[in-house]
């Protein structure tokens, strides 16, 4: 098998309006543009690619998966020092890294009563705590989309699949991370290439078959994909099982700050989120400018917020305008699918 390098150099302020148009819908994951970029590189030369797409959520590859594990046991400590260590972890400097962005989830994660597994996990991924939305949208989008918002979607789905701790974590990936994000960004960006790619770690056999297996031979001393590693150990180099966990995305807290300011500004300018009416401007402006300034990393919401102005402008202003801020919201929120909780 030959292995080829391939030096990944987009720019960046002439994908992203490409980007969106060809996801066709609110979907904000920034692995968008490095996807986008390969699927160009190699839809050049081949049309058929395979993909290890699946192999996170199916063998437990994510750091939020032992995360959660954590979770649980730390959550039984007193709550007042659960309280204390997550009022702590918040002064910490986003300047420090990405990594605590993640303590900070953790932490709150863990904070209050004892919790449900389905509200745990989604906590280890949100990117924003519970007052922030609470002012984040604007007074009659708030009130559109009560009782139907990300975190009731992942209470609904775990009802359903009545399960607990890494299964519970897995099984809610696969009912929306899996197909709501990642299957979905990668078959519509390649497919803009005229690339198809194919998902193995996603058929229903294997799928049927490594799902149910304990959660010890998953996660094995703390290590992820343990049982993959294990199988393929004679298979592949002894370096590649010391590599660390690196996430297919590429600088974009960085690049928000730099290359894409003016384009976030001129979306999110003020002028704008009134008269689109869905968010609120002071908060808006707020994120802008912890992120602008390097108070907070607000990389994931204002990537949202990014990508959901482009759509908007793309596909819903060329429209004549609905009546009422209510059946804009229906519009959107039945274009986007089960993506309609995207700023969460």
């Amino acid at each position: 098998m030959r292995l080829t390098v391939v030096d990944i150099q987009p720019d960046i302020r002439d994908v992203v309006e490409p980007i969106v148009h060809a996801l066709d819908e609110p979907l904000a994951d920034d692995s968008a543009i490095p996807t986008w970029s390969l699927s160009q590189i190699v839809g050049g030369s081949y049309k058929v690619a395979l993909t290890g797409i699946g192999g996170d959520e199916l063998f437990a590859g994510y750091r939020r998966h032992a995360g959660l594990l954590v979770a649980e046991r730390y959550g039984r400590l007193p709550r007042a020092l659960r309280g204390a260590a997550a009022a702590l972890g918040e002064l910490l400097p986003d300047a420090l890294g990405s990594e605590v962005d993640r303590v900070k989830r953790f932490l709150r994660a863990g904070t209050g009563a004892p919790r449900a597994t389905a509200d745990r996990y989604f906590d280890l991924q949100c990117r924003a705590v519970d007052s922030l939305r609470e002012r984040f949208y604007s007074p009659d989008v708030h009130r559109a989309i009560a009782g139907n918002t990300a975190r009731d979607r992942f209470r609904r789905l775990h009802d359903g699949g009545v399960r607990t701790g890494l299964a519970a974590a897995l099984y809610l990936d696969y009912r929306v991370y899996l197909p709501d994000d990642i299957l979905a960004l990668s078959d519509r960006l390649s497919m803009a290439h005229s690339l198809e790619i194919r998902v193995p770690l996603v058929d229903h056999a294997l799928i049927e078959r490594v799902f149910p297996l304990p959660a010890q031979l998953k996660i094995r001393r703390w290590r992820l994909k343990a049982l993959l590693k294990r199988a393929l150990r004679e298979r592949l180099p002894a370096q590649h099982y010391r590599a660390p966990k690196r996430g297919f995305v590429g600088p974009t807290a960085a690049w928000l700050r730099r290359e894409l300011r003016g384009m976030l500004q001129d979306e999110l300018s003020p002028a704008r989120l009134v008269r689109l009416g869905y968010f609120n401007p002071k908060i808006v402006a707020g994120l802008l400018d912890d992120h602008f300034s390097q108070r907070h990393n607000r990389e994931g919401i204002l990537w949202a917020l990014l990508c959901f102005s482009t759509w908007h402008r793309l596909f819903v202003e060329q429209a004549a305008p609905a009546p009422d801020i209510t059946a804009r919201v229906a519009g959107v929120a039945g274009s986007a699918g089960s993506r309609s909780g995207w700023a969460e």
